[in-house]
């Protein structure tokens, strides 16, 4: 009886190592090879775990965000690591990045974990995670949404809601923490855009999406680094490992979504725009056979929206902040231009154009601190990318990261790179900006098919919100913190951003 069971324990163990090794390392180990025996330097292949172990040191160290570099120094711009049991190709030059987003971008896809992160919160019919065709489709049907002329007919509501929110801050007597509230009030500019009435008179609404989406992004990261389960299929399935927490935060935030869009359907909400916000054009939206978009894509795309905007422009704003309180000069010239241009009255669509140092400020923030420092995609058709002389051969499967936040600090591409000079976007003496080193040496928002559809309504939002805190309120930070870039999926403070704020004379 003992040997029949123990020889059923050892077919056991036998079949589940096959499975895990067939699954977990087979595969990726093929492509580190066939990567590797084209003379790609990178760290070694280290099963299941790869180099998350140091990944969590500098984390721990608070130098996530240099692990990378430190890389790059060791191996140059082209080179390999496994994170948990994936291969990843990291590239940081830009005629590569160029051949992925642009020359063949049919050939990538999202990978698996970016699915697997994203759809929990956001379901999976949204330009973010819609591939092919149905991304096409989707991004022709919302363009209309993101025009020049529809943001702008939202600055209205952007400084009605920077309006209040430097109201609540005034009559707050302690220290705020600009990572909180900048977020909170991009959210309420981009929300009340997006959905109108529907938000605006929901401060429920507004606090689900806001502790839902942390507690969410919190979450993942940690099933993505600490206990790398995310990264393994069937198993981030399980209710292991804060998939609860998961699970009920993308709930909540769809069943915020998903009654805002019911109330427009009933005529419960209106939009604040003069014209159609988002949500108007989601519903009513053709594409070129006559068909809408179906209840699922609508919830869908109007979380994608909200989830992936909020944080993005509240990010930026958070660092630009960072930044004019460690550079008076920098801070004082964007004073004088506030006051030089807006006389102060609040910013309209002809005056915001006239804003070239607050524009300035805001590129030469996105370069040293990109909102998504790495852009991830997937090769799903074998094929070569790179110049006949340096060709790289890409195998299916394998999972490319292009370090935008490494490639913005390079000084082949940037003079002075880790000095912070806003000049270096001013127009000249003919009224042109500088030319870049490389067209693919600046990617704040990706390039190709699937550059972020809403960035020019973020600048415009960056912008108009820089433009009035500047005009009305000082800001000092608080010496003695610690502040340190953090990437959970966007780019942020980890300790946060503490500044006393005060009503300028």
């Amino acid at each position: 009886m003992f040997l029949i069971f123990s020889s059923a324990s050892i077919a056991i163990i036998v079949i589940l190592f096959l499975i895990i090794y067939f699954t977990l390392i087979h595969k990726e180990l093929r492509v580190y090879n066939a990567l590797k025996s084209q003379n790609i330097p990178g760290e070694p292949f280290v099963p299941i775990m790869g180099q998350l172990r140091e990944m969590l040191k500098y984390a721990k160290a608070d130098k996530s965000m240099q692990y990378y570099i430190d890389l790059q120094l060791k191996h140059g711009n082209i080179f390999l690591v496994t994170f948990g049991p994936h291969t990843r190709l990291i590239i940081i030059e830009p005629n590569l990045m160029a051949d992925v987003l642009k020359k063949y971008t049919k050939f990538y896809v999202k990978p698996s974990l970016f699915r697997t992160v994203f759809t929990s919160m956001m379901g999976e019919q949204n330009l973010i995670l819609s591939e092919g065709y149905a991304h096409d489709r989707a991004r022709k049907m919302l363009n209309p949404a993101f025009s020049v002329i529809n943001s702008q007919s939202m600055v209205s509501i952007m400084i009605k809601q920077i309006a209040l929110a430097i109201e609540k801050w005034e009559k707050t007597e302690s220290n705020i923490d600009l990572q909180q509230e900048l977020n909170s009030l991009s959210l309420s500019i981009i929300a009340s855009s997006a959905f109108g009435q529907a938000f605006e008179t929901n401060a429920e609404a507004k606090h689900v999406i806001m502790t839902s989406t942390v507690s969410v992004l919190d979450a993942i990261l940690y099933r993505s680094l600490q206990v790398p389960i995310n990264q393994i299929p069937l198993l981030n399935k399980l209710p292991l490992f804060k998939k609860k927490v998961i699970d009920q935060g993308a709930k909540r935030i769809a069943e915020v979504a998903q009654r805002m869009v019911n109330d427009r359907r009933m005529g419960k909400s209106q939009s604040l725009c003069k014209g159609d916000d988002l949500l108007d054009l989601l519903l009513t939206a053709r594409d070129q056979d006559g068909n809408g978009f179906s209840k699922q894509e609508v919830k869908d795309e109007a979380m994608a929206f909200i989830l992936a905007g909020f944080e993005t422009t509240g990010n930026l704003m958070v660092w630009s902040m960072y930044i004019l309180m460690t550079h008076p000069d920098v801070y004082q010239d964007c004073c004088n231009e506030v006051d030089r241009v807006l006389e102060g009255q609040p910013p309209n669509n002809v005056l915001i154009n006239e804003l070239h140092v607050i524009e300035a400020v805001l590129q030469e923030t996105l370069r040293l601190y990109p909102p998504a420092p790495y852009i991830v995609r997937q090769c799903i058709h074998e094929h070569s990318i790179g110049s006949e002389e340096n060709q790289i051969h890409l195998p299916v499967g394998v999972t490319l990261l292009l370090n935008v936040y490494a490639l913005h600090r390079s000084a082949h591409y940037w003079h002075d790179p880790l000095i912070f000079d806003y000049k270096r976007w001013m127009k000249n003496a003919e009224g042109l900006k500088p030319k870049l080193a490389h067209p693919f040496c600046y990617l704040p928002f990706s390039a190709g098919n699937r550059s972020c559809i809403g960035q020019n309504f973020a600048m415009l939002e960056a912008k108009v919100m820089l433009a009035i805190l500047v005009q009305r309120l000082h800001f000092e930070i608080i010496p003695g913190q610690k502040i340190v870039p953090i990437s959970r999926i966007m780019m942020k403070t980890k300790y946060g951003l503490l500044a006393k704020i005060t009503r300028r004379a």
